[in-house]
C-alpha cells in the first residue's frame, strides 16, 4: 500500500525511494522541480505561501528599482546574499579578483537556463549591464554602477559607445567586469537586486512590457505564473533552474493593497502567511495571546537620520547641529512612540552590518539636554530666542514616522524652546528638493543596498555638487576616508577606516542619528525554514536566499 501511495504521488510530484530498516518511512517526498520536502513538510500541493505587496508598475527591476519591491526573487544575480548577509554563488559559481583588484572573473554555470528552456551565456549579462546604463534607459539606480570602467561616462552622455562598459564576455560561460580603481566591494554590487539579468531577445520584442505574462521570462527558482492587475499575481517553481538556490514552495501569492494596507486582518483571517507590523498595531498584538506568539523580531538593516541644509544659517554651526542632536531622546522615541519596533542609533551603520560600531561613539550624540542647552547657547541662541522658524520635512511618511517626528517636534520644543513646523511632502517634491539643497531639515530613512560600508557611509554622505547625492554636508577628512578606504584591498585596513569615518560624521553632525529599523512581523507556526543568522535571528526577505528556505509545514 505504501509503495502503491508513492508511485502513484510520483506521477505528480516525484518519490525517491530508499532501502529502510522495518518501520522506517519508505519514501520521500519531493516537490515538482525535484527538492526532498522536509519531514514535517506539509504535501506539495498545500505549498503555497501568501503575502500584502504593493503593485508593482513592472517587473523590470533594474530600470523600475522601487516599483518592483517585494518581487526581487523573480531574478537570480551573479552573485546572492545568504541569512548572515554573506555571498553565496548565484548565476556564478565562482569568481576571483585581479592583484590589482580592478578586474573581477564571474564562473557562470554552464547548464544554466532561462525559464523559457533558452541557455543563459555570459552575453545575457553583457546586455544587462549594458541597458541599466545606457542613458535611454531612464535608470534612476545607474550611479551605482559607475565603480565599472567607463559607466558614468557612458550614463552621462560622455561616451556614446556602449561597448565601452567594463563589461565583457570572454566566452559563453566567462564574466569580466573591469572597474576604474580597484574595487574590493564589487561582487556585493553585482548583488543588488537592480543587477537582475534582462532577457534581450524579449525586451527587443515587447519592449517595456516585456514582464507582462506570457512575455516575462527569468532566470531564478521561480517564474511569473499570473497577473491580475489591481488584485494579485502569483509566482511557480521553474521547471529550468539549475542553480543552488532551489525553492520549497510550489506557488508563491502576492496580494495587491493600496494606500497603507489592510491592517492586521488578511493575516488574521488566514488570507496571508505574514504580516509586517506597524508600530501603531503593537499595543492590541501584544495583548492577544494567539499573536503576540507569533510576532517575530529581526533587525533590519535600515538607519533613519535627521539631515539639514548646512550650507546656510542656522545649521551652518556645527554647535546647532549638536544641540539638535543631543536634545532628542532616542530611547523614548525607540521604546513609547514607537513600541520597539525600532533601535536607538547613534551612528549610520546599524547592527549586524559590516563597519557596525555599535556604542563606541554614543555618547558623540547621545540624549544630553543640559549639554544640549549650553551649545545652543554659545551658537547665540538661548532658550530659542531668535532661533528662525523651521520646516522639518518628511518624505510621505508613513504613521510611525509622522508619530515619530512628532515626538521630535516636541522634544526640540521643551529642551531648546525651538518651533519647528512638520510637513509630510509627496515622495517627488521632496526627493527633487534634497538633490537641489531646498530642505532646511528633514527626517528621512536609508535601507542598506549592499553590506559593505562604501554602501551607507560613502554613497551616502561623501560629498557632491547640487543635483547628485542626498546633502549638502562637506567634510574633507571624511571624504578623504571614504575614498581610501574605498580602493583599500585590505579588509583590516578598510574597517579602521570606516570606523574612523563613522567617528567624523558623527561629530560634525553630517546627520542626526535617530534609530535603526527591526523588521517585525507576524508569521504563522506552519512557516518553516527559516534560517537562523549568527547574531540569532530569524531574517526573511524576498531579496536574499532565505526566501526559498521557506516551506509549509503540517497544520
Amino acid at each position: 500500500m505504501a509503495r502503491f501511495t508513492c508511485c502513484l504521488m510520483a506521477l505528480v510530484f516525484g518519490c525517491a525511494l530508499m532501502i529502510l530498516r522495518p518501520g522506517e518511512p519508505v519514501a520521500q517526498i519531493i516537490n515538482s522541480v525535484g527538492k526532498v520536502l522536509p519531514p514535517d513538510a506539509a504535501p506539495p500541493d498545500r505549498q503555497i505561501f501568501r503575502y500584502l505587496l504593493r503593485e508593482p508598475t513592472s517587473l523590470d527591476i533594474s530600470i523600475v528599482t522601487y516599483n518592483a519591491d517585494g518581487t526581487q526573487f523573480l531574478f537570480e544575480r551573479l552573485v546572492m546574499l545568504d541569512e548572515n548577509n554573506d555571498m553565496v554563488p548565484g548565476a556564478a559559481q565562482r569568481w576571483e579578483r585581479s592583484s590589482d583588484g580592478k578586474t573581477w572573473t564571474f564562473h557562470l554555470r554552464r547548464d544554466a537556463r532561462w525559464s523559457d528552456g533558452r541557455p543563459m551565456t555570459a552575453q545575457d549579462w553583457v546586455y544587462t549591464y549594458r541597458r541599466l546604463l545606457d542613458p535611454t534607459s531612464g535608470n534612476v539606480f545607474a550611479f551605482f554602477y559607475y565603480d565599472i570602467k567607463n559607466a558614468k561616462s557612458v550614463n552621462q552622455g560622455e561616451l556614446t559607445d556602449l561597448s565601452s562598459i567594463g563589461v565583457s564576455a570572454m566566452d559563453d560561460y566567462t564574466l569580466v567586469i573591469d572597474t576604474e580603481r580597484p574595487c574590493p566591494y564589487l561582487p556585493y554590487i553585482t548583488s543588488f537586486p537592480t543587477s537582475a539579468p534582462v532577457p534581450q531577445w524579449q525586451v527587443e520584442k515587447y519592449g517595456r512590457k516585456w514582464t507582462e505574462p506570457g512575455n516575462c521570462v527569468s532566470n531564478s527558482s521561480y517564474m511569473l505564473e499570473t497577473w491580475s492587475h489591481g488584485r494579485q499575481m502569483s509566482w511557480v517553481l521553474n521547471p529550468y533552474y539549475t542553480g543552488p538556490i532551489k525553492g520549497y514552495l510550489e506557488r508563491i501569492v502576492g496580494l495587491f493593497y493600496t494606500g497603507s494596507g489592510p491592517g492586521t486582518f488578511p493575516y488574521e483571517n488566514n488570507e496571508v502567511d505574514r504580516h509586517t507590523l506597524d508600530a501603531m498595531d503593537m499595543t492590541r498584538i501584544i495583548g492577544d495571546p494567539v499573536l503576540a506568539k507569533e510576532i517575530d523580531r529581526s533587525p533590519f538593516p535600515a538607519t533613519w537620520y535627521m539631515f539639514f541644509k548646512t550650507e546656510a544659517p542656522p545649521f551652518d554651526d556645527v554647535r546647532v547641529r549638536k544641540a539638535v542632536a543631543h536634545a532628542i531622546d532616542r530611547n523614548s522615541l525607540s521604546s513609547i512612540v514607537l513600541r520597539d519596533t525600532v533601535e536607538p542609533a547613534y551612528t549610520m551603520i546599524p547592527p549586524t552590518l559590516p563597519g557596525y560600531v555599535g556604542d563606541k561613539y554614543r555618547s558623540v550624540q547621545q540624549f544630553d539636554p543640559e549639554e544640549a542647552r549650553r551649545l545652543l547657547t554659545e551658537a547665540g541662541y538661548p532658550n530659542g530666542r531668535g532661533f528662525p522658524k523651521v520646516e522639518m520635512w518628511l518624505r510621505q511618511a508613513a504613521p510611525n514616522i509622522r508619530s515619530a517626528a512628532i515626538a521630535i517636534q516636541g522634544m526640540l520644543s521643551s529642551n531648546l524652546g525651538l518651533t519647528i513646523e512638520v510637513k509630510d511632502q509627496e515622495q517627488k517634491l521632496f526627493t527633487d528638493n534634497m538633490v537641489n539643497r531646498n530642505i532646511s531639515m528633514a527626517v528621512i530613512g536609508y535601507t542598506y543596498d549592499y553590506p559593505d560600508p562604501s554602501d551607507m557611509l560613502g554613497l551616502v554622505w561623501h560629498s557632491q555638487p547640487k543635483g547628485y547625492g542626498r546633502h549638502d554636508w562637506q567634510n574633507q577628512r571624511f571624504d578623504d576616508l571614504v575614498d581610501a578606504a574605498a580602493t583599500e584591498l585590505d579588509q583590516q585596513k578598510r574597517k579602521q577606516m570606516y570606523d574612523e569615518a563613522e567617528r567624523v560624521l558623527a561629530d560634525d553632525v553630517g546627520g542626526v542619528f535617530l534609530f535603526h529599523d527591526l523588521a517585525v512581523e507576524l508569521r504563522k507556526p506552519w512557516v518553516k525554514g527559516i534560517k537562523m543568522d549568527r547574531w540569532g535571528n530569524y531574517p526573511l526577505t524576498v531579496q536574499n536566499t532565505t526566501f526559498t528556505d521557506i516551506y509549509i509545514a503540517e497544520h
